[in-house]
């Protein structure tokens, strides 16, 4: 599944919930298949309409960098706690601060992922620990 994840199949996935029913992995197999094949369909047509077209929308930055907030803020409702949130936004704001904007999202993915990497790992210590006693 790593390999069809992107930001929307991931956040259809984390806010989806499934019945018991249903076999989640069946169901989370399908939408990285029909949002990849929407990727791939929304690439095409870009492309075939963009060059008949030929002038640029205005506005269209606007509108991402909107639907980006809501999902964030979708996100950050649906949170139990906000470490994920708030560790987000801080070591992204850092990390443009220190190396700019050209370097910033490498850092800050290599940042996020060793935090999130201690996390788990501290987690399922405890979780062996709690198996334990």
């Amino acid at each position: 599944m790593i390999y069809g994840l992107t930001d929307e199949t991931f956040v259809v996935n984390y806010s989806l919930s499934i019945p018991k029913e249903y076999d989640r992995y069946s169901v989370y197999t399908l939408i990285s298949l029909f949002d990849h094949s929407y990727w791939v369909l929304g690439a095409f047509l870009g492309g075939a309409l963009g060059s008949l077209i030929g002038k640029e929308i205005p506005g269209m930055d606007f509108v991402m960098t909107a639907l980006f907030i809501a999902l964030a803020v979708d996100q950050f409702q649906k949170e139990k706690d906000h470490l994920s949130s708030t560790s987000g936004v801080i070591v992204t704001i850092a990390c443009l601060l220190l190396f700019g904007k050209t370097y910033f999202l490498v850092a800050t993915l290599l940042i996020l992922v060793a935090e999130y990497a201690v996390i788990y790992w501290r987690q399922a210590k405890r979780g062996d620990q709690n198996d334990a006693d």
